[in-house]
């Protein structure tokens, strides 16, 4: 047993039950480990934790009527100028505390500095962290889970409205309030403002983000420690010191692994919820979420259950039939007892049919035998008439239904969604006009698409360009015209779309080993035979989409800057409608078109390896990028180039060089959808150039990088899983 020295200036508190005097600061014990009185005004009671930055007392305020306040002490173990700094820092972070008025974050009312050492006192409250609760009850359900996502998520936004991060969001920092049992956010200790400067390092293992752990936290750093929170509660797996294996995440492929966990554990959760968190966990920043309104908005949307689905109108006439097969199964096991009353009331009349044509009843009095079974019959005609009746109208009104349910994609089961949809906008087939998005849910302004005449679609002409080729440095090594042809669609009010023609030819899809890395998702590489096709300059526009769609809901705004914050099915209903307008149909590339569209190899010959294989270099660019060929985040380098700068946002498409086709913009400024479904690797990839399907079909990938993306996601091989239903700054197509 030991004894506790209460006296926050102590430095070795902890001290062997027969001493009489403290053997770290001297004093009394029997006094200080009953009790002290702090700076004439706080009585501290006990010590209610300790960690690396400090320790935490639960006192009286004896200038306010011996109420209870939490005194947070924080050791600077620094001198000089060092210690100067951290004075500096502490300061600034009380200010920042003190602005802070709300209902679930503990109010601040004092912060000091007492012999180096600095203090905070702040509310105290009557309550459990969710560590302790989980020990006393378990496993939180999905209901808790909900829960807690609805009490914190308001108290993040609170903060993130007011330009300010947590840092370090986990069970221990989050209290139960036993007086009406709302959620605290608690431990302000590292609170920071957004800043494009890095910061101190401050985060917990095992909960932070990668970009925090780098010292770049941000916004969805908050949300991403929020979700591991969840995940952590639902699955009761923590991260332990003395154990290098998590069992739910996977640090060498950046991969959780919580729903295989739940799975074994036969624990099920709804699609919906798994929705939420797994896009709140996403590796990559811009595949989270953007801001907590839409986790709330994804949380409040019910899902609907649906037995049968309208027949999509482009099924071959086999998978039709199969689909009416099952609608009528369904529907049969739903109405089975009336079904049932139709056939055995059905039945009795064919029996008594069949009796009368055998055995025709005389002209003598029937016998009771001969009486029960008219009136049997008689009284089955009434009943099979009835059900016959019901069961038209019941089947016509179900019918209706199928029609009319409007459902979002993500809660259906994955055999629903018509994988024969043409997927694109970029590549010019000459097939009819695709079906609607598979996204009804998805409310876009319906404004009256005035049909462009065929003569407003431009002959094929010749437009140059300039191509640059660079180093490793990112200096030029080669600069030249290239020329190509085109053609224009004129969108009205002066907004064209000028259509690029890329020739047809082979090239060998996907990531060579030269260029580092386990990225297994770019592999294996493997020959694509393509068809020539067309593909826009630019990425859309927001006046093109604008013209289309009648609104813009981009983040950025710019009538020549990309369209950004467009989901997968948003960029599908974009090329229905351009489809329509125009008379021929426009589609989402397939990931081998996007792929062989930005590398533009003209002469693959001197690229062929002695195997045969060919190795591209990373970029259409040449060996690297930099800030002054491209958008993105130039702050981190991919070769031995300079850093550049950080732009933080879109710019006009064409602002930078082309390619060898004339395509611009393809590395950085915005991540483009492909119409592909998403595969983990390229094994059994199609080698036609087609959208590949039979995937995961609640993802895509994306391609090309964004002005946010470090060069390595630039690259013209990197390909991004992103949920279809996402809307993010940084998506366009």
């Amino acid at each position: 047993m030991t004894l506790y020295c209460l006296n926050p200036a102590c430095p070795y508190p902890n001290n062997p039950n027969t001493h009489n005097y403290c053997q770290g600061c001297g004093q009394e014990l029997s006094q200080t480990t009953q009790g002290y009185l702090f700076r004439d005004r706080y009585f501290i009671k006990q010590v209610l934790g300790e960690g690396n930055f400090g320790r935490t007392y639960l006192v009286e305020d004896q200038n306010f009527y011996h109420r209870k306040r939490v005194l947070k002490k924080f050791i600077a173990n620094f001198q000089g100028q060092n210690l100067e700094t951290a004075k500096e820092l502490f300061k600034r972070e009380a200010n920042i505390l003190d602005t802070l008025k709300h209902d679930q974050i503990p109010a601040i009312y004092d912060h000091f500095e007492d012999n180096n050492s600095l203090y905070l006192v702040e509310e105290y409250i009557e309550g459990e962290d969710l560590v302790t609760e989980f020990n006393r009850e378990g496993k939180f359900s999905e209901e808790k889970i909900k829960s807690l996502l609805q009490d914190l998520l308001p108290v993040l936004d609170y903060l993130h409205q007011r330009n300010l991060l947590h840092r370090d969001i986990k069970p221990d920092n989050i209290m139960r309030r036993h007086a009406d049992g709302k959620l605290m956010l608690i431990d302000f200790g590292g609170v920071k403002e957004v800043s494009k400067t890095r910061g101190t390092l401050i985060y917990t293992p095992g909960y932070a983000s990668v970009e925090q752990m780098t010292g770049h936290p941000q916004p969805a750093s908050d949300i991403y420690s929020l979700g591991v929170t969840c995940v952590r509660l639902l699955t009761g797996c923590f991260p332990e010191n003395n154990h290098q294996d998590d069992p739910i995440y996977d640090s060498s492929q950046a991969l959780w692994l919580w729903q295989d966990y739940l799975q074994k554990e036969n624990i099920i959760i709804s699609d919906q919820l798994s929705h939420v968190l797994n896009k709140m966990l996403a590796h990559l920043v811009q595949n989270r979420y953007y801001n907590v309104g839409e986790i709330l908005a994804d949380l409040q949307e019910e899902t609907v259950s649906i037995q049968s689905v309208a027949i999509p109108p482009n099924l071959s006439p086999l998978e039709s039939q199969k689909q009416r097969n099952f609608n009528l199964v369904n529907f049969i096991k739903k109405e089975k007892l009336l079904v049932f009353t139709t056939f055995f009331s059905s039945g009795i009349i064919i029996s008594w049919i069949i009796k009368y044509l055998i055995d025709p009843s005389s002209t003598n009095a029937l016998l009771l035998w001969e009486q029960i079974i008219n009136y049997t019959a008689f009284i089955s005609i009434f009943i099979f008439l009835g059900s016959l009746v019901i069961l038209v109208l019941r089947s016509q009104n179900n019918q209706k239904k199928n029609q009319q349910l409007t459902i979002k994609p993500t809660s259906l089961p994955s055999s629903t969604i018509n994988k024969k949809v043409s997927l694109s906008h970029s590549v010019v087939t000459g097939s009819t006009p695709s079906v609607p998005s598979p996204n009804p849910s998805i409310n876009h302004p319906k404004p009256q698409v005035k049909k462009v005449k065929k003569t407003n679609i431009g002959s094929l002409q010749s437009f140059d360009f300039e191509v640059i080729k660079v180093n490793k440095k990112g200096e030029i090594i080669e600069q030249k015209k290239g020329s190509n042809k085109y053609f224009i669609v004129d969108l009205g009010n002066n907004i064209n779309l000028e259509m690029v023609v890329i020739p047809g030819g082979q090239f060998f899809m996907g990531c060579p080993q030269q260029e580092g890395r386990d990225r297994q998702q770019e592999r294996p590489q493997h020959q694509v035979i393509l068809t020539s096709f067309c593909m826009s300059k630019y990425p859309i526009t927001q006046a093109q989409w604008e013209m289309i769609m009648g609104a813009n809901p981009s983040h950025f705004k710019g009538q020549n800057n990309p369209v950004d914050t467009v989901s997968f099915y948003d960029s599908l209903d974009f090329c229905e409608k351009l489809s329509e307008a125009v008379g021929i149909t426009f589609t989402l590339p397939s990931e081998a078109q996007w792929e062989y569209a930005c590398r533009s190899i003209i002469n693959s010959g001197q690229y062929r390896q002695l195997d045969g294989t060919e190795i591209y270099p990373p970029f259409h660019f040449g060996d690297t990028i930099t800030q002054t060929l491209a958008n993105y985040n130039s702050s981190r380098t991919y070769q031995q180039e300079t850093i550049g700068i950080y732009r933080q946002k879109t710019t006009e498409v064409g602002s930078f060089p082309a390619n060898e086709f004339g395509l611009y913009d393809l590395h950085g400024n915005v991540w483009e959808w492909c119409g592909d479904d998403w595969h983990e690797t390229y094994q059994n990839a199609p080698q036609d150039g087609r959208i590949w399907l039979d995937g995961d079909e609640k993802y895509s990938p994306m391609r090309g990088g964004s002005w946010a993306a470090f060069p390595f996601y630039c690259r013209c091989a990197n390909r991004s899983q992103v949920q279809r239903s996402s809307r993010s700054r940084y998506n366009g197509f």
